[in-house]
């Protein structure tokens, strides 16, 4: 007698063979648009059969066998023709495989899911209702079937790794899961089964006794708000998605403009942003700011921040910096207006855009000193050290351009490049000195100029931001890769991790092109007309002066985003 343990694993397998070779299969609908991109929140990519991988919109319309990636804290939301909805989280992988729909005729229809690593919510539509024989889904080497005739609704995640770790949440009706280790014959609405190596399965357990993480996961899968599972018109549908993503676009172009900048790298995670609502988070490559916000680096913390008009801050280790004030528009350079303090430690300095354009709308100040840049062309670089536990005591050390500090005890008129400067409690601040004698405080300075900053360009940073976290997690995907160059599952998450960071870098250039456009035709703008007859006055116009830049010792990526290795 064969063992049924035998006869069910060669069963779980010969399922997922004839699932997995229907993806390759003819299908009736090949070539069809079989559903279109509900929603899109960060970066996702898509790649059609025999495309290359772009990044996805709302209103994309695709057919079968369409893979899509999911970047950090990005997610997605597809609507297939029979109103079957899938909605994929952060860091994920999903394939739409085989699918035929039958309008009139959904028991003649089916449909093929694959997860291939992260976590997605299904909401089963006119198949899963009239033919849920019909719906395979595949979630890495497991296999779930839904047994309710009135379909489904339920989340799914699974880590395939050397050795698959998974779980589900059922919402709506029943499903039943064929794991590596073993079945679930049923799962039950508000019920969570997980599955694991080297532990038995374990019956359902209501979803209020699962661990904390998972009724977190959960919970932003149940609240946010998904189509209704009606078949819909594949093309008509994505018309009308794409046109309210249109819309809202425009109406959030006023939250977007509010973002003062982005976290370029942050070398520990003891630095933290805490922002104008008192809220605090970890700063990590790609976190947003704006105006209000606060940055704290900790013992041993260091941060490198980029403004949108190209401004570079680098703060030090025991620093805290605040930036009370900042306001830029491409369109208006000459009414940008800055303020940041540094409240405690070490400050570097590359200047923007708003410097080029109004220097008298910069605010600079450390501890009780107010600086200001002298030279009104050409960038500063220039770094400041202060300690205000007590009485004051600073050192500004300048790099590239001039400037003055109005210390507690005195002015210094002018430090100029390669000089530096100090100030404390009883004595008159020092005449401007040459580097190479100056204090051992200012040259630690030195180590705030961090190999892996981008130009002091302006920048789009919404993109950038995205560009950059992008960046961070293909470099980590990567480093993982090459330390276990054998794990092929490691090789695919970095090859994955690097298509969305190199379709970022395309988003990031697209969107700072648009930027330096709108910022050429406004100062065209505002140029008067020529007034020395006709052939002047037809000249082609001259391109607006481009701000002078600073070009850090490295070779910066689209949208400003290389964090530490050459690009």
């Amino acid at each position: 007698m064969i063992p049924a343990t035998i006869v069910n694993s060669a069963a779980r397998a010969f399922g997922v063979f004839c699932v997995l070779f229907a993806f390759g299969a003819s299908s009736s609908a090949a070539g069809a648009q079989i559903g279109y991109v509900h929603e899109v929140s960060g970066l996702v990519s898509i790649k059609q059969v025999a495309a290359r991988p772009v990044a996805a919109k709302v209103g994309d319309i695709f057919e079968a066998d369409t893979v899509l990636r999911t970047g950090p804290d990005a997610k997605v939301t597809l609507k297939l023709a029979d109103g079957e909805v899938v909605a994929l989280g952060k860091n994920s992988a999903l394939r739409v495989g085989r699918y035929s729909y039958v309008p009139g005729s959904p028991r003649q229809s089916s449909s093929t899911l694959e997860l291939i690593k992260g976590e997605a919510r299904i909401v089963t539509g006119a198949i899963g209702s009239a033919n849920r024989e019909g719906v395979r889904i595949i979630a890495g080497n497991s296999v779930l079937s839904v047994l309710s005739p009135v379909g489904a609704d339920f989340t799914v995640a699974v880590d395939p790794g050397a050795e698959e770790v998974g779980h589900t949440i059922v919402a709506r009706g029943e499903i039943s899961v064929a794991t590596p280790y073993g079945e679930i014959s049923k799962v039950a609405a508000g019920q969570y089964a997980p599955w694991q190596p080297g532990r038995t399965l374990q019956l359902p357990i209501p979803l209020a006794a699962a661990p904390a993480v998972v009724q977190a996961d959960a919970a932003a899968f149940w609240t946010a708000v998904l189509p209704d599972n009606k078949p819909i018109a594949v093309a008509s549908a994505a018309q009308a998605a794409g046109a309210l993503a249109a819309a809202n676009l425009r109406a959030d172009a006023n939250a977007a403009s509010r973002l003062a900048g982005y976290v370029v790298e942050a070398t520990s995670n003891t630095v933290s942003i805490r922002g104008a609502s008192g809220d605090t988070l970890t700063a990590k490559p790609g976190t947003t700011f704006e105006a209000g916000t606060t940055i704290s680096t900790g013992a041993d913390g260091r941060i490198a921040v980029k403004f949108a008009d190209g401004q570079l801050a680098i703060v030090g280790p025991g620093s805290v910096l605040s930036i009370g004030q900042y306001q830029f528009d491409p369109k208006d350079a000459k009414a940008g207006r800055l303020a940041v303090e540094l409240l405690n430690g070490a400050m570097r300095i590359v200047t923007g855009e708003i410097h080029q354009q109004n220097i008298e709308g910069m605010s600079i100040s450390a501890g009780a000193s107010i600086i200001d840049v002298l030279n009104s062309v050409g960038p500063a670089d220039f770094t400041v050290v202060v300690d205000t536990k007590n009485q004051e005591v600073g050192v500004a050390r300048v790099t590239v351009g001039e400037i003055s500090v109005h210390t507690p005890y005195g002015p210094i008129e002018k430090i100029g490049a390669n000089e530096s400067s100090l100030w404390g409690p009883g004595k008159t601040p020092t005449s401007p000195a040459p580097l190479a004698t100056s204090l051992a405080v200012v040259q630690a300075a030195v180590a705030l100029q961090l190999s892996g900053l981008p130009a002091n360009t302006p920048v789009n940073v919404a993109s950038a931001a995205a560009a950059t976290a992008a960046a961070t997690a293909a470099d980590s995907a990567l480093a993982a890769a090459n330390a276990d160059p054998q794990n092929a599952q490691l090789q695919a998450e970095a090859d994955a991790a690097t298509e969305l960071a190199e379709l970022a870098d395309e988003a990031a250039a697209d969107a700072d092109a648009a930027l330096v456009a709108e910022s050429v035709a406004s100062t065209l703008e505002t140029l008067p007309p020529a007034a020395a007859g006709v052939e002047l006055a037809q000249a082609p116009a001259q391109p607006a002066r481009p701000i002078a830049q600073i070009v850090p010792p490295v070779t910066p990526g689209a949208g400003g985003r290389c964090t530490g290795s050459v690009c």
